[in-house]
Formats: structure tokens, sequence, C-alpha cells
């Protein structure tokens, strides 16, 4: 077999020469960034394997789009990509809080990256920011935060997870408390990794989110028609297994008006009152899928209890294990390495 091995490795070094080298790197925000053309492949990486870059299939840049085969030097990628999902937390927690935050987020922005790369997404819905368009003192304290945590990923009984996650998990009205959703209630597929866990700092680490029912709301019945009258009830009842809201029926001046789609998460708690004005209000909480990792749930964690990274992401992505990307070296040595043991 090792016969065989050696006749496969020859093979792939003549492949290698044959192959046109990758374009010459480019500058994309400061980072360290080739864009490869499809019909190429860089060879050396393919061999050799590198802990240094991460190449992605398709990465959203800011002010660029979707970019096709984008490789980013691997902390600029993940100091980037944080940036633009929790930004400077650093001005209203503290500072070892932010860190703790910030190298969670890294752990789980690289597992999610890696998990789309082997099983083959078509797209990626992160942003990367280019680090020279992160302020200066933002971009240095989450890059100190990103550094030791570069090559971690998440991983389940040896693969790695699709480690979501979302800004605020919101109010899980199946348990009545602020809580993350399942997988299989938010979507239809149970993943082990992805249930449903408590998150108590929703409410705390998420602003109020307002919509305004009186004249100054437009409100949206089947046929978009508009009214000013105030409401009168309000059927959210519903809902997904999950406890997600799917459509609300406002009840205003005899008639009903339905809203879909009007809200910036899928699940919410709701809170109903007037503003200074007399103008009937709604109040509720939560952003996003509500899926995995909460940001504003992990902020907390880390602020209110000084919990580490570790220990957020355990909390709330069950069962992981923190692993460490290319141990083996990466490429196809390491996939010999990996298997004769060498």
């Amino acid at each position: 077999m090792r016969r065989a091995a050696a006749f496969v490795l020859a093979a792939a070094l003549c492949v290698c020469v044959l192959v046109p080298a990758a374009s010459a790197a480019t500058t994309m925000g400061g980072a360290d960034t080739t864009l490869i053309p499809a019909e190429e492949e860089n060879c050396l990486a393919w061999l050799f394997g590198t802990s240094d870059t991460i190449t992605m299939p398709y990465l959203n840049i800011k002010g660029k789009g979707l970019q096709r085969n984008v490789t980013l030097n691997l902390v600029d990628c993940l100091v980037g990509i944080t940036y633009t999902e929790l930004g400077s937390i650093g001005s209203y927690v503290s500072a070892s809080a932010a860190q703790q935050a910030w190298k969670a987020q890294a752990v789980a922005i690289h597992s999610y990256l890696e998990y789309h790369k082997q099983y083959g997404s078509s797209s990626n819905a992160l942003i990367y920011t280019p680090v020279d368009q992160i302020p200066s003192s933002a971009r240095e304290a989450i890059r100190r935060a990103v550094e030791p945590v570069k090559n971690e990923i998440l991983t389940y009984n040896g693969s790695v997870c699709d480690a979501v996650w979302s800004a605020s998990a919101g109010y899980n009205t199946q348990t009545g408390v602020y809580g993350t959703c399942s997988s299989r209630d938010a979507w239809g597929t149970d993943v082990p990794y992805l249930q449903s866990v408590e998150s108590p700092y929703e409410e705390q680490y998420h602003n109020k989110l307002r919509r305004v029912i009186g004249k100054d709301y437009t409100y949206k019945e089947y046929n978009d028609s508009r009214t000013g009258e105030p409401y009168v009830s309000a059927d959210t009842t519903h809902k997904d297994l999950g406890g997600f809201v799917q459509y609300n029926t406002f009840v205003s001046n005899g008639r009903s008006y339905r809203y879909i789609g009007q809200f910036v998460s899928s699940r919410y708690c709701f809170d109903f009152g007037a503003d200074e004005s007399g103008t009937p209000c709604m109040t509720y909480y939560g952003f996003g899928h509500g899926v995995g990792m909460s940001q504003c749930g992990a902020v907390g964690y880390a602020q209110e209890q000084g919990m580490g990274y570790r220990e957020i992401l355990s909390h709330y992505y069950t069962g992981v294990s923190i692993s460490t990307s290319g141990s083996s070296g990466g490429g196809f040595f390491g996939w010999l390495h990996s298997l004769f043991h060498w």
C-alpha cells in the first residue's frame, strides 16, 4: 500500500508542475488576499496545507458584494467577520468580557466556514469587513482575542459543526424563559448540538424593538389596506412547535389585519401598551432565528458570570468539543499522515 501511495504522490507532484500558479495576490481592505480563478488550483496549498490562510468558495465582502474563491489571511478573516457580527462591544462591557465574547464568536465563525466548505455550501451569508475599514482600537482589540483561537473549531463526534448563531434568542413560549430554539423546532431537522438552552441575558443586552400600532404604522392585510384606528386585540397563537410566531392577526375597528414577515425576528415576546402621546405600541424582544449561540447571551454570560469562551460555546452548542483545525498539517501530506500515522 505504501508503494501505491508513493505512486500517487509522484503523480500529484507532476500535476502540480503542470497546473498554472494561482493569480498574483491582491489587496482587499488591507488583508493578505488572493482571488483564485475557478479554473486554477493552488497545488502547493493542496499538497502541504496551511493554517495561515483560509479559502472560501464564496464570501460577501463589505462594499464589494459576493465574491468567488476568496483566500484571506485566517486572522484577518476572523477579525473582519467578528467585527461585522459583534462590533465594538468593548465600549459597553468590560475588556475581559469583550475578549471572551469575541473569542466565542470567532470560533463559531471558523466552524461555520469550515462546515460549509466541507459540505458544499453554494453561498455564504457572512459579511467580511475589510480590516482597514475597522477602527484601529477595535481592530487591535479583536485581533488580540482572535489570535490565540484562530485554529480552533467546534466538532461533534469528530466532525466540524454548523455553528449557527443569531443576535438574540428572544423568549421561548414553550418553556416560559428566555432561551434559544432547537434546530428541529425552527427548521424541522434535529441537529444534536443545536438544542434549546436557557439564555437569560436577552432582555438586558438587547434593546427593545417597538412597532407603533396606531396611525403611524401601515397595516398589512391581504390587499395591503391601511387603517388609522387603534388595535383592539392581537392573536399570536399561530406558532410552530418551538414557539415561533408564524403570523399575527390584529383586530382593529371590527376588522382583522394579518401581519406576515413584518418583524426582524420570528420569535419574540409581546408587551402591549402606549407611548407618551397615547399611541398604541407593541414592544417585543428577539432578533434572528434563535438557533445556536445568542450573541446577546454570550456577552451577558461573559459580563455577568465571568464565563470564558469555552464555557459559552459549550453552553450554546450541546455536547461539542473544541478541536484544532488542520492539526495534522492539512493538505495531501496531512491525508497521508492520517492514512499511515507517520
